[in-house]
């Protein structure tokens, strides 16, 4: 039995156990799709695999295991927090370049998946406001609202247009909609006084317009 031994033991040593295959992932989808420029922005991607789990049951801790990473152009994210359900979350930092980008997520077991076509940073506009005449009280008219900056011909966004009497707000209207760069809003306003518009994105963006009459009918 002692000659036996070491024999058994060598052949055991001797043989290649191959684990199987890691699975191939696929990225399902990354939400919110889009940014402006400036602003960062938290994201979650969702894949068709869940991570590994170390659990201490001393401290009562849970811990992932190959935490995923996302890459978008330039940026490496860490995708930190797990919500379930394959979907991981974490923040994309402001400064990418404007365009369309592929994604890319790396685990930490050397496994990876792209998503072409499947991010867009927008270009943060600035915004400027036709001049404005008088008006008569109670007659409609229009301003007129313009998106500036790069790419600001092809700004399809909207922002909250707020009407401004003797220098305080006096009546928010509803969020005005750009086509190709331009917006048009139709007022009526029914009390005489100086008046003045604001536009203002989510972005922190806005502009005022010149100052302007309202006169009464009387």
């Amino acid at each position: 039995m002692r000659k036996i031994l070491p024999i058994l033991l060598a052949l055991l040593c001797s043989c290649n156990i191959e684990l199987p295959p890691l699975e191939d992932f696929r990225i399902l989808a990354i939400t919110p799709s889009e940014q402006f420029t400036t602003e960062p922005k938290i994201v979650t991607v969702w894949l068709d695999t869940d991570p590994r789990f170390l659990v201490n049951y001393g401290d009562q801790s849970v811990e992932i295991i190959d935490e995923p990473i996302l890459e978008i152009g330039s940026q490496t994210v860490p995708l930190g927090t797990y919500l379930g359900h394959g979907q991981f979350q974490g923040i994309v930092w402001s400064g990418l370049e404007v365009g369309r980008y592929e994604i890319r997520v790396k685990l930490g077991d050397g496994r990876e998946a792209t998503l072409p076509d499947a991010y867009e940073v927008k270009p943060s506009v600035g915004f400027w406001i036709e001049s404005i005449g008088d008006q008569l009280e109670g007659q409609p008219f229009t301003i007129t609202i313009h998106a500036a900056g790069p790419g600001a011909e092809h700004f399809e966004g909207s922002a909250e247009v707020i009407l401004y009497k003797d220098g305080q707000e006096f009546l928010p209207l509803r969020g005005g909609t750009f086509s190709a760069g331009v917006c048009r809003e139709r007022l009526v306003i029914d009390t005489a006084g100086h008046y003045l518009v604001m536009v203002r994105d989510d972005q922190g963006n806005s502009a005022t317009s010149n100052s302007f009459r309202v006169i009464s009918k009387n």
